[in-house]
């Protein structure tokens, strides 16, 4: 009986150490599959170590995570236009739409979203609010859909950190570098051409003409950075952004951007804008939007060929071409090969 029962001991006492060992091994596995990311909120977020699903937050998200790992997205922050579908591959054509987390429109889908199963949300832009406020809101949405999400703060300053970030995070670092030096590159040459007197410019996203973009503001921040003043100040505009055209002649830009179509139209043909002298030399443009503004909404990554096209327009002579600069940006941001009857359409050229 005593042997038995030593038996028994021994039996247990190695069964014992085969489980604890395969336990510290099983969770030596798990350190190895998980990472931990701080964010630009300074939040420690618990993320894969290999991120193959990833939800965007908004438009700006989507648009600087299909630059740089299309493949990743499990959906999109809303469905694509025919048009944009001419750009975007063909496999995220019918992904789902999660709608957007922050904004004047936030209608994030937490069910959809949920559905789609990503291991991550990346929220990309300004910080909304104080850094606390906007933590613990991310936090709340991390708990609400049980995803971990993570803030990368971007603007047209940062842009070549914020791809080496992401690169390196979602395991793209080469195609990070590849984009970020692309924009160190652009920002480098085109500030070569804005030496001297800056141009002034009038940009309005309404139908009427008269809701303005603000000058220091994200929204105004591709004119700026590509040498030009915005004239519309917040002093001179009401709590929307809308102006009167009073005030308008009154500043009297060189040039004027419209992001509609009916805007354009207006400001072009409408005898009460005719004697602005943007109207009447011919210096008003219809902003190309496709697959996104060139220049704004979102304000995102999609603002860096709005650069060029904004430098060919404001400094003629420096023979930019930007029906080539175009094809260029979208066969590396979008990996689209438009040819040039394409681009020319786009620009609005035709």
């Amino acid at each position: 009986m005593k042997k038995m029962a030593l038996i028994c001991v021994i039996v247990v006492f190695f069964t014992a150490i085969v489980y604890a060992q395969a336990a510290v091994e099983a969770s030596g596995a798990t350190n190895v599959l998980t990472r931990t990311f701080v964010d630009d909120l300074g939040r420690e977020v618990v993320l894969p170590s290999e991120i193959s699903r990833i939800a965007p937050s908004g438009s700006n998200a989507q648009v600087i995570v299909f630059q740089l790992a299309p493949e990743k997205l499990v959906g999109l922050a809303s469905k694509l236009g025919q048009e944009e579908k001419s750009i975007y591959p063909e496999y995220t054509h019918d992904l789902p739409a999660f709608g957007t987390l922050y904004g004047k429109k936030a209608n994030l889908n937490r069910e959809t979203l949920i559905l789609a199963d990503p291991e991550v949300v990346i929220d990309v832009g300004d910080i909304k609010g104080s850094v606390e406020q906007m933590a613990k809101e991310l936090d709340d949405v991390s708990k609400d859909v049980g995803v971990p999400v993570i803030f990368i703060e971007a603007d047209m300053d940062n842009y070549p950190e914020v791809f080496r970030k992401l690169g390196k995070l979602l395991g793209f670092e080469e195609r990070g570098e590849q984009l970020a030096r692309y924009y160190e590159d652009a920002v480098a040459e085109i500030g070569k051409y804005s030496t001297g007197k800056k141009p002034t410019v009038y940009i309005t996203s309404s139908n009427n003409g008269l809701e303005a973009v603000i000058a220091g503001k994200s929204h105004a921040q591709c004119a700026e950075k590509a040498g030009a003043e915005v004239v519309v100040t917040s002093s001179l505009a009401n709590s929307n952004g809308s102006i009167s055209l009073e005030t308008l002649y009154q500043l009297d830009p060189e040039y004027i951007f419209a992001y509609t179509e009916e805007g354009y139209r207006t400001i072009t043909t409408a005898n009460d804008w005719a004697g602005l002298q943007a109207v009447r030399n011919g210096n008003v443009y219809l902003v190309p939007s496709m697959p996104h503004v060139f220049i704004d909404n979102p304000v995102c990554s999609n603002r860096i060929i709005g650069l060029w096209y904004l430098a060919s327009i404001f400094y003629p002579q420096a023979g930019i071409d930007i029906v080539e600069r175009t094809r260029e940006f979208y066969r590396l941001f979008y990996r689209a090969d438009i040819t040039e009857p394409q681009a020319r359409h786009i620009l609005h050229m035709e």
